[in-house]
């Protein structure tokens, strides 16, 4: 079976400072039906421009999408219109941004939010828009739902806000729902509530979920499928209990090392958390030749410095670009 969603060398540079940067290098993954996919990395390595690229959504000036092809249900997204784009967002395609306070409209209630997209893509009049918003409230958990569709979301808590955004971008059951940083400033009891929430309708009405997130411990909960995404470019992937059992990239190791713990080193000290030194190269840097990791690699090698590793596929689909698996042509 074709996957849903299959993304084939995609790239997207931006202009920095007259010139032209790539910002997500050759690109490749696929997602298929009611599958997650967890796409984890450190911020500013690509993943959300990822997920803008998939929406046609890139800011354009300064991005646009300069190669690769989005396949989802065999069209390509990177050649369809703006009207057709407009079809796909919110219907077949829905997207939870980061911060639910900046993403809702302030002077709308969030039953008028959720009605608005029901209108737009089904036609229907103001009164049934407003009793699936009443049902879809319900839906994602949210008490009252026939009072909670008259508030603002200054009203409601950021937990509530972010359940508001879910049942925005599920309204119409779309097939693929892209979750970019969901629980972002949500204590860890609501965090737990938001994923709950995701699995159980990915079981009800079976859509794909791609989940990004810079916390490898959520991939793990959730997801079928990893990629790791390092300064725009895929370095690890497969099923995520391979990933998290056996990580190959340094990068990857680095980043389960990165979980804290309560590990003690002695009677009364505990192991301190580890650190990956360094930070992810700016968009600037991006253009230069090599492994983008090298720099901040602890077991780096010449190699690495000037010339970027192409993935090395292993066992049961478990991929890695890293010199550590290649042997360098002679």
């Amino acid at each position: 079976m074709a996957p849903l969603l299959k993304v084939e060398d995609l790239t997207v540079t931006f202009e920095v400072s007259g010139r032209q940067s790539p910002v997500i290098q050759d690109l490749s993954f696929e997602i298929g039906e009611g599958e997650v996919l967890g796409v984890v990395g450190e911020s500013g390595c690509g993943k959300s421009i990822t997920a803008l690229a998939i929406l046609g959504l890139v800011p354009a000036p300064p991005g646009r999408i300069t190669g690769g092809r989005i396949l989802f249900d065999g069209e390509d997204l990177v050649a369809a219109g703006e009207k057709r784009l407009q079809q796909i967002r919110g219907n077949s395609i829905s997207m939870v941004f980061q911060e639910p306070m900046t993403s809702l409209n302030p002077v709308f209630t969030v039953g008028e939010q959720i009605a608005e997209t029901v209108r737009s893509h089904y036609g229907v009049g103001k009164r049934e828009a407003r009793d699936r918003a009443i049902e879809m409230l319900r839906r994602v958990g949210i008490p009252s739902p026939e009072r909670r569709v008259d508030n603002y979301p200054h009203q409601m808590s950021g937990g509530m806000r972010q359940r508001v955004m879910i049942a925005i971008a599920l309204v119409c059951e779309p097939k693929l729902l892209i979750a970019d940083e969901p629980t972002t400033a949500l204590d860890v009891t609501v965090q737990a509530q938001i994923f709950d929430l995701f699995q159980d309708l990915r079981e009800q009405m079976g859509t794909a979920i791609m989940l990004i997130t810079h916390d490898i411990g959520v991939i793990s909960q959730i997801a079928h499928y990893t990629m790791v995404m390092y300064a725009g470019r895929r370095i690890e992937g497969g099923r995520t209990a391979d990933v998290i059992r056996n990580p190959l990239h340094p990068y990857t190791s680095g980043l389960i090392s990165c979980i804290p713990h309560l590990r003690r080193t002695g009677d009364m000290a505990f192991e301190p958390l580890y650190e990956i030194k360094g930070i992810v190269p700016p968009v600037s840097a991006l253009a230069r030749p090599g492994c983008h990791f090298a720099a901040r690699c602890s077991k780096a090698m010449e190699q690495c410095l000037t010339l970027a590793p192409a993935d090395t596929e292993g066992k049961d689909g478990h991929d890695v670009a890293c010199w550590l698996f290649e042997q360098v042509d002679a």
